[in-house]
This record gives C-alpha cells, sequence and structure tokens, in this order.
C-alpha cells in the first residue's frame, strides 16, 4: 500500500478549514493527484474558454482516475475537466465535465456532505434507487445501485477538540450517462479513497451510521 496527500478544500471558504486528506491505495492507481480545486474552478480557463481545470496526473475530482473518467463517458472523455459546484460548511461537490466549447456536460458528481439533512435525503434516494444493493461495511449504511454509491458514516466535526465529537457524513458518487457495472465499481472505488482519506485526516466510524439507523428502528 501507498499513503498519498490528497488536498480537499472541503468548507475551506466557509470554516477557515485547510482539510488535508490522505489516502491509502493500491500500487496501480498510477502517481499522486494534484491539489482539488476551489470555487476558482468555476472560471473559464484562459486557453480554451471551457469550465473547470484540467486533471492533473490524469485524476478528476481528486478521486476519479482516468479510466474511470472514459468508461463514464462511454468511450474516451472529450477535454476533460474538474469543476467544484459547492465548497461550504454544508457540502463539497465536485463533477467531471466532458465535451468541448459550449458542449461540456458532467458524467460523474461527487458529493461530501455533513449533518443529517444530507443523510436523510441520500439514504431516502439511495434506498429508493432501481436494484439497489447493500454495499460495503467500510462506507458505514451503503448501497450501491447501476450509477449511484452512497455511504453514510460518522466523522469527526469540524473544528471538534476531539474525534469522539463525530456528526453524519454522506458521501456519494453518480454517473449521469453510463451506469454499467463496470461505471458503478469505478464510483465505489472513487468512494472508498475518498473514506479513506477522511478516517485518515479526521477519523471515523462506519459502523455508527448502522447503530444509527437500528437505534432508530427499535425506537417507540
Amino acid at each position: 500500500m501507498r499513503t498519498r496527500p490528497l488536498g480537499l478544500s472541503l468548507m475551506v471558504t466557509t470554516l477557515g478549514l485547510a482539510l488535508t486528506l490522505s489516502a491509502c491505495t493500491s500500487e496501480d492507481a498510477g502517481t499522486a493527484r494534484g491539489t482539488a480545486g476551489t470555487a476558482d474552478d468555476a472560471a473559464l480557463t484562459s486557453d480554451d474558454g471551457l469550465q473547470g481545470q484540467s486533471p492533473q496526473n490524469g485524476w478528476l475530482c481528486e478521486y476519479v482516475s482516468p479510466s474511470a473518467v472514459d468508461a463514464a463517458a462511454g468511450g474516451k472523455a472529450v477535454t476533460p475537466r474538474s469543476l467544484t459546484v459547492q465548497d461550504d460548511e454544508k457540502a463539497w461537490v465536485c463533477e467531471v465535465l466532458s465535451g468541448g466549447k459550449d458542449e461540456q456536460e458532467p458524467i460523474v458528481r461527487l458529493t461530501i456532505a455533513l449533518g443529517e439533512e444530507g443523510r436523510a435525503t441520500a439514504g431516502q434516494r439511495a434506498e429508493a434507487a432501481q436494484g439497489v444493493q447493500p454495499g460495503p461495511d467500510y462506507l458505514g449504511r451503503s448501497f450501491i445501485s447501476p450509477g449511484l454509491v452512497t455511504g453514510l458514516t460518522s466523522c469527526t466535526a469540524p473544528k471538534a477538540t476531539d474525534r469522539s465529537q463525530q456528526i453524519p457524513y454522506t458521501l456519494v458518487a453518480e454517473a449521469f450517462k453510463v451506469t454499467t457495472p463496470e461505471v458503478t465499481d469505478d464510483l465505489r472505488s472513487a468512494l472508498t479513497i475518498a473514506a479513506q482519506g477522511l478516517d485518515k485526516s479526521l477519523g471515523c466510524s462506519p459502523k455508527q451510521a448502522s447503530k444509527d439507523q437500528a437505534a432508530a428502528t427499535t425506537a417507540p
């Protein structure tokens, strides 16, 4: 296993956090990825007029590999870019865009949301998805359906004084164009890297989400 630093500007604007995540990935994941973009991603680039940032070492939105980007595009992605569409105290949302000028469209979206509201919304959507199956335990209470992978976990709250102060964290990866088993597995891999990074940086308790759900189910 190789440890790589990942830069993620999660809630940096509102909370003043410089959250640096580390992820342990397999040797075949390629070289280290660059730093994630901020809200400046939304600006048009000076060279080709496209939105978002060009990939560094091929990876987009921190966690999506070059091969996963192409698979999600249905072949070969056209000038793929990362665009951070939300970065505040509630969530970090990044889209992988494909297409030329005036033709860009999102093919993958990654979301890391904080709080009960985000968990409830994502959980209901995941459970209602067609063909949904239980996901891996390391993503917490998780669900996998074609083109959609959701992990409901608990991690240390921003500005917490110790790791016992945890809040709900919701991780979602979704594909918009291609939802084959291959693409869905790529989405699961992206969330796996994200979850590992959060755990290393903040400390997470994937089992806590399942305990919370069990308690809610048995409560009178």
